[in-house]
Order: C-alpha cells, then sequence, then structure tokens
C-alpha cells in the first residue's frame, strides 16, 4: 500500500470514526434531555403535590376540618360493650358527628344540621378562653392569659337617659345602636327607633367606637335592600367605624311577617341587606342565635360577611364570629335596667 493510500484510508477511517462519536453523542444528548425532561416532570408533580398538602393543612385549618357525611342523619350508633368503654365509644362519636354536624339537644335525642363548606370556621375555646377576670367587671376573651377582646353593649328604644360617659368609664369601648326596625304587619313599615339619635350621639360623644343595627322583617332581596337604605340615610352624618348590622330573629307571636318564610328567601333577603351595605362602604354583619343561622338560611352564601352570635350559654357554633352576645340581662354603671352585653371580636 503507498504512502497516499495509507493516508487516505487513514482519513476515511478518522471520518468514520468521528461520525460515529458525534451519533454517539447526539444519542447522550437525546438521553440526557429525556432524563432532563422525565426529571421535571416529577418535580413539577411533586410541586403539585406539595401545594395541595399545603393547601389542604391551611384548608383545615382556616376552615376547620370537616367529614363526609350524608344530608340527613338518621342512624343511631349502638354502643355496647364493657362498662365505662361505650361511653368512650360515644364520646368519641358525637366529636366525630361535631365535625359534620351542628348539634341541636342531647346524642342521641337530638337534630342535626350539616355544617356548611367553605365558610370559615373559628378556633375560640369558648368554655376555657372567655370569662371575667379578676378585677374585671365584664366578661372578655384571654387567649393564653392575654386580653384579646372588648367590651360592647347593644341598645334600643329600652335604653334611655344613658349617661354614656359613665358607661365608658366602666370599661365598655363599643357601642352598637339599634336605628329602627320593620313592622311586624302585612304592611311592613320602616320604623325610626325613638332613642336612635340620643344613644348614637351620646356614645359617640362619650368616645366610644359605634355600630348600628336594624331589625329586618323583610321578605324580599328588594325588602333588604330598602331596609339597608334606609339605615344609610340615617347614619350618613355619623362616624361609623363599627358594622352596619341585620338582626334576624323567628318573633313568638302571630302575624310576624318573616316568621315563616322559606330559607332561601330569608337569604335573599339578607343578601339585599348587606350587598347594599358594602356597596355604600360599610362593613355588613349579620347577627342571630345558633339555631336561626343554622336552621333558618343558607348560611354558605351568607359566610363572607361578619357573623355576631347571640348565645347564653357556651357556643356550640362551628363557624367564624366577629361578636358574642352573651348576656340579655346584663348591668352596666350609666344604664337604667338591663342591657345586652358582647364580647367584641374585631
Amino acid at each position: 500500500m503507498s504512502d497516499n493510500e495509507f493516508k487516505e484510508n487513514m482519513t476515511e477511517d478518522a471520518a468514520k470514526q468521528r461520525r460515529a462519536d458525534m451519533k454517539e453523542i447526539n444519542l447522550l444528548r437525546v438521553r440526557l434531555n429525556r432524563t432532563r425532561l422525565l426529571m421535571g416532570i416529577w418535580m413539577a408533580v411533586a410541586v403539585i403535590l406539595l401545594i395541595l398538602l399545603l393547601w389542604d393543612k391551611l384548608r383545615d385549618r382556616y376552615y376547620g376540618e370537616t367529614v363526609d357525611a350524608p344530608e340527613v342523619f338518621t342512624e343511631e350508633l349502638r354502643l355496647d360493650g364493657p362498662e365505662g368503654l361505650s361511653e368512650l365509644f360515644k364520646e368519641n362519636y358525637v366529636r366525630y358527628l361535631k365535625k359534620a354536624y351542628v348539634l341541636f339537644g342531647t346524642y342521641p335525642d337530638c337534630s342535626y344540621y350539616k355544617v356548611a363548606k367553605g365558610v370559615a370556621r373559628d378556633d375560640y375555646d369558648f368554655e376555657n378562653d372567655f370569662y371575667t377576670a379578676e378585677g374585671e367587671r365584664y366578661r372578655n376573651y384571654y387567649p393564653n392569659g392575654v386580653k384579646s377582646g372588648r367590651v360592647a353593649v347593644d341598645v334600643s328604644t329600652y335604653q334611655t337617659n344613658v349617661d354614656w360617659d359613665m358607661v365608658k368609664a366602666s370599661g365598655v369601648e363599643v357601642a352598637i345602636v339599634r336605628t329602627g326596625f320593620r313592622g311586624y304587619g302585612e304592611e311592613g313599615k320602616l320604623v325610626q327607633d325613638n332613642q336612635f339619635e340620643a344613644n348614637l350621639g351620646g356614645a359617640l360623644a362619650a368616645g366610644l367606637e359605634c355600630g348600628v343595627y336594624f331589625f329586618t322583617e323583610a321578605i324580599s332581596y328588594e325588602e333588604g335592600a330598602e331596609e339597608a337604605r334606609f339605615v344609610l340615610n340615617q347614619i350618613k352624618d355619623y362616624n361609623i367605624t363599627q358594622p352596619v348590622v341585620v338582626d334576624t330573629e323567628k318573633i313568638a307571636q302571630e302575624g310576624v311577617r318573616a316568621n315563616d318564610i322559606d330559607n332561601e328567601t330569608r337569604t335573599q333577603a339578607l343578601l339585599g341587606f348587606c350587598e347594599t351595605i358594602e356597596a355604600a362602604g360599610y362593613t355588613p354583619m349579620i347577627y342571630a342565635s345558633t339555631a336561626w343561622f343554622c336552621q333558618a338560611m343558607d348560611i354558605a352564601k351568607l359566610g363572607k360577611y361578619e357573623f355576631w352570635l347571640a348565645a347564653y350559654d357556651t357556643p356550640q357554633f362551628p363557624y367564624h364570629v366577629e361578636g358574642w352576645q352573651y348576656d340579655p340581662e346584663g348591668n352596666v354603671p350609666g344604664i337604667e335596667g338591663n342591657v345586652d352585653l358582647n364580647v367584641w371580636l374585631r
């Protein structure tokens, strides 16, 4: 073989080797890119799973834990077992039920109302963290022993000639004043509370933070909005820094126009009030008892608004509250007779 032939063969072999090397390199690049793609997919899946896990934890913290349960509860648990063990079964079972239902009465002789999903829950320990501290006149909220609530009174036509300076000096910080009410009858006339101006003006002059409330008998969205406009016209010249409240209750007498409307109708009436108040730049709030909140309205549609709960024993209420009316017969210096007392949580 001549030198030229040898060199040509060497060049050809080198070219073949280079092509083989490039093919191997390209193959390695393909495998590397495929590996990177798979790793990216797995990392994305891992991140999504982590986000879902964190969201689940945050949701439980904010909304509280719920369990899947039927809309209507019909079964009673059989609690057979050795002495003492059946009571433990019962205690745990009732604890489970309360994650899904609000119970009225003592198990098993009670009624059940399913807890609405999507409505914020609270983490208050009503049994241990709400009390009247030594040296204090009124009940308050003391998580970890630190005062975190405020004292509020709500007043209406039944509280006259109030000495608001004395009220404030006793430790009251917030006053919620009734603006008026809708009449019970078919006409449903809107009426201003005859102590509204005296009570609101006096409380503000004494330096209390003030909100207002209106007793509703609305039976439609339009009537709820009408009530809200009535209130807005009354308060336009006052410094209202606390919520504008719609008070909804069942009245124990015949001929009350809103007692027997269905839950959806009542919900729409409350939405009419709250949406109108919110659109005017004020904070809407709903006042009701535990039973009325759970039995008389669609709370899932109202859960974004603040709640003021009337409960005169330890509350068994699963949802957020910004006010707790705990005593309808309170005694406050400067107010003749009884007055409602509240722990204000906002």
